[in-house]
């Protein structure tokens, strides 16, 4: 009787200690990463160019905690206005709980002469402007 009975808990803890929704490395690094819009919080750099040039605007931004790298600009144009966001990525399960600042650089390359105007997204309803020349 106690052979079944030991028997028996064995078998109970075999069954109950099985993971049956075990996860891929490829699922659990998706719920670890996310990507979200990053405010930019500084623009510098030059104020004029030759056409046909390039313009390296450095980019600083905060991140929500250590994971936070940048991940890619998203730009909309409306005629020679062009607005700019930072999308930020999050790739991590354990992060610091810190908020660094970021940088990164913003390659501007205009065809045509004439004056842009950068609008780059520092909170939910402000910018900052940076009018550029180009000659």
């Amino acid at each position: 009787m106690k052979i079944k009975t030991l028997f028996l808990i064995f078998s109970a803890f075999i069954v109950f200690s099985c993971d049956s929704v075990s996860k891929t490395p490829e699922e659990e690094s998706e719920e670890c990463t996310k990507i979200g819009i990053a405010y930019i919080s500084e623009v510098s750099g030059e104020q004029a160019i030759e056409a046909g040039s390039t313009l390296d605007l450095t980019i600083s931004f905060p991140v929500m905690n250590g994971c936070g790298q940048f991940n890619e600009f998203k730009e909309t144009v409306s005629g020679k206005t062009i607005t700019i966001e930072v999308e930020a990525i999050y790739e991590g399960c354990i992060c610091t709980m810190d908020i660094p600042i970021r940088t990164t650089t913003y390659a501007f390359n205009p065809s045509e002469k004439g004056n842009y105007t950068l609008k780059f997204k520092s909170s939910e309803t402000d910018y900052i402007e940076k009018n550029i020349t180009v000659n």
